[in-house]
């Protein structure tokens, strides 16, 4: 079946911490660890903690310090990143941190991908 929707990249702002705890934390969530880029993969996916260069400059959630990158194999047929992402989400939120997932799955994320949280 096919939705529509893309299923290889997400993108996920984050607020609070610092850059090493982000990728510690995502790490410790998906059971892999870091490379000395702050690059994380498990699996067919990738994940970059990333430092937002709009970090900032806007007023809402695009202006967050961080970003975690989450691409998949796009030859992998399953959307396995929306239960990665999800279980990120979940952690993030849980150590009391601010994330919202922009990608074309939000509908199918923990509280929409996160934006109603902070409007």
């Amino acid at each position: 079946m096919n939705t529509g929707k893309d299923y290889g990249d997400c993108q996920i702002y984050v607020r609070g911490g610092h850059r090493e705890s982000v990728t510690a934390l995502v790490a410790a969530t998906l059971g892999a660890s870091a490379d000395d880029h702050y690059t994380i993969r498990s699996g067919r996916m990738v994940f970059e903690i990333r430092l937002n260069p709009d970090d900032g400059l806007a007023e809402d959630f695009i202006g967050w310090p961080f970003t975690i990158e989450a691409e998949a194999d796009d030859s992998d047929p399953d959307p396995v990143l929306v239960e990665a992402v999800s279980r990120m989400l979940k952690a993030i939120w849980h150590r009391g941190l601010d994330a919202v997932a922009a990608c074309d799955f939000e509908d199918e994320l923990p509280d929409l991908g996160g934006l109603p949280r902070y409007h």
